[in-house]
């Protein structure tokens, strides 16, 4: 897996809870505004709110993804081998 791979997994596993925990209280409070949901005020309300948690979840995952970015360009581990030959020459006793 590649870096980018793996940022974007992160980016799309914090897209899914957001989403899925709007789904669950959609299954459970939907029925309050199902039916007339422009003449109902909580309506209004819940909108607001979903709206809020997009908001403020995207930007928690975006500034995870960077955090992770950052930990990662100061962490970089060099793959290459590197050799070191001793050329001094020991003298026989």
């Amino acid at each position: 897996m590649s870096e980018q791979e793996l940022l974007d997994n992160i980016y799309k596993r914090f897209q899914t809870t957001m989403i899925g925990a709007l789904a669950r209280f959609e299954d459970s409070f939907g029925h309050i505004w199902e039916n007339e949901p422009d003449n109902n005020p909580v309506w209004d309300t819940w909108e607001y709110t979903r709206n809020s948690i997009l908001n403020n979840g995207n930007k928690q995952a975006r500034s995870a993804i960077d955090d992770i970015k950052k930990f990662l360009s100061q962490n970089k581990v060099n793959n290459k081998y590197t050799y070191k030959f001793n050329l001094r020459q020991e003298k026989d006793v």
